[in-house]
């Protein structure tokens, strides 16, 4: 059964305000989301029934990508929170409480029938305490969904390993899939991708009818697809076109020649990095690098020797590995799934193609 969220009849000229939080996981189109609704805020094309939060009704704009990850991460569980938000954001009165309550007072003002604000949190979900948050936004919002994207978590896993090793401070890092997803703590970021238990640790304390889960085509990169299905998921109309945002490469990807010699410098730093004298060196051999390989994966460059751009991916060994790992939550998620039928089976066809 499709959903929908209705104003009360009684309610007269009463505007249902509804939060619509995308909760990830990481690499699944939040920044694409986060841009699009920037840039259709920009144009004034934005549907007058959704607002994302930006500008004065939320801590200032940050470039053509306005991000709310630096406020909402606030609300995470504390042992996840960043070192510099420890300060408790949910109290009645705190900076980011006040904001909610702007926005959804901009709801309001719409005098629609039903109104929602759109809120990308761009981070892991086990970062988050369900009933935590939702009492937080339950406090602006009458109607508080939640929807997070299943994509392949052979893609997911991919992109979280590059990220990681893009990131200088996450020097114990490897390209190893295998390794990395039995580190401790265990799975982390990783433990989002079982989208079935990731389901019910959010319906089980939201209700069902406020987890909101959309199948991921990877033949929608570089296309509205994804936000598509978004809009039409989440019940929000038509999602309106904006030129020049197609085709582009937010995340550009290294090269594996590249990302091979991140991970041989990363491998002395796991050595020499306990030795203070090292450290600066490390770094200043660190940071050229990263900057060229950036640079040849934003233009496509080719390498050194001239062989051609080759970005840098799992082996087909591991990306089996990975997917076969989930087939069986994979497979549950979509028994569950009762409506937008034709969307889940192409999924699901991808993800066991993927498997074997």
């Amino acid at each position: 059964m499709d959903r929908m969220v209705c104003a009360d009849p009684g309610s007269g000229d009463m505007t249902v305000t509804r939060a619509l939080v995308h909760l990830g996981p990481i690499k699944t189109g939040t920044t694409a989301l986060s841009r699009y609704l920037t840039l259709t805020n920009k144009r004034g094309t934005t549907p007058k029934g959704i607002i994302y939060p930006t500008g004065d009704l939320w801590f200032g704009e940050d470039g053509d990508i306005v991000r709310q990850r630096n406020q909402l991460e606030r609300l995470m569980r504390r042992e996840f929170r960043p070192s510099r938000h420890r300060n408790d954001a949910s109290l009645p009165g705190s900076d980011v409480d006040v904001a909610l309550g702007k926005v959804a007072g901009a709801l309001r003002s719409t005098k629609l029938p039903t109104a929602t604000a759109i809120f990308v949190v761009e981070t892991g979900l086990p970062r988050f305490d369900p009933s935590h948050l939702d009492t937080v936004l339950r406090r602006h919002f009458e109607v508080v969904d939640y929807l997070f994207i299943a994509r392949r978590q052979d893609k997911l896993v991919s992109s979280m390993i590059a990220q990681h090793m893009k990131m200088w401070e996450k020097r114990w890092v490897t390209l190893n899939p295998r390794w990395e997803m039995s580190k401790i703590p265990r799975l982390r970021d990783f433990a989002a991708l079982d989208y079935v238990a990731q389901y019910h640790r959010w319906a089980d304390v939201v209700g069902p009818e406020h987890v909101i889960v959309v199948p991921y085509d990877e033949e929608d990169q570089g296309s509205f697809g994804t936000i598509d299905r978004i809009f039409q998921f989440a019940d929000l109309g038509l999602a309106p076109r904006v030129d020049g945002i197609e085709g582009l490469r937010i995340h550009p990807t290294f090269s594996s020649f590249g990302m091979k010699n991140l991970a041989w410098v990363k491998s002395i730093a796991r050595f020499a990095w306990i030795w203070p004298p090292f450290r600066p060196r490390l770094t200043a051999a660190w940071t050229p690098r990263w900057i060229k390989y950036h640079t040849q994966a934003i233009a496509g460059l080719p390498e050194d020797d001239g062989s051609p751009f080759t970005p840098w991916a799992m082996s087909t060994s591991d990306r089996q590995w990975v997917m076969r790992r989930f087939l069986i939550s994979n497979r549950k998620l979509r028994s569950m799934q009762s409506s937008h039928r034709e969307s889940w089976d192409d999924w699901i066809r991808q993800v066991e193609e993927n498997s074997l």
